[in-house]
């Protein structure tokens, strides 16, 4: 995607951690599973280009998502952080459904890269 000499940093917390994130970085009062926090946007943007920023994943929700969908956890989290960095390059499956469109099949591309199938993960794609 064009940032090969880029860095990102990834936290896994509870949902407990997740749920304080959530609220005081985005005024929702519950965990969710994958936050970022991108680097490259805003005044000071520009100051450090080679960081993308933060991906946070919640741990127990990753790992409800794989006791409810049967998927493997590792293949969660790979989706999760996949979700979390396509935001800190300014992708937002929230902005419209032309640009959801967008993230998911980036998204697909993606997991297919790391080594996953697409049927690994019909529970995501199949939900419109």
């Amino acid at each position: 995607m064009g940032y090969t000499e880029s860095e990102l940093s990834i936290l896994m917390v509870d949902d407990f951690e997740m749920a304080r994130l959530n609220r005081e970085y985005r005024g929702i009062d519950h965990a969710t599973d994958v936050l970022s926090f991108p680097m490259l946007e805003g005044e000071f943007g520009e100051i450090a280009p080679e960081m993308l920023g933060d991906v946070v994943i919640s741990a127990q929700t990753a790992r409800a998502i794989s006791e409810e969908t049967g998927a493997a956890i590792e293949s969660v989290l790979d989706l999760l952080l996949v979700h979390g960095i396509l935001h800190l390059l300014g992708l937002d499956h929230e902005a419209g459904p032309v640009e959801a469109k967008e993230m998911k099949l980036k998204t697909k591309e993606l997991l297919t890269v790391l080594g996953h199938c697409g049927e690994e993960f019909e529970w995501f794609f199949d939900t419109d």
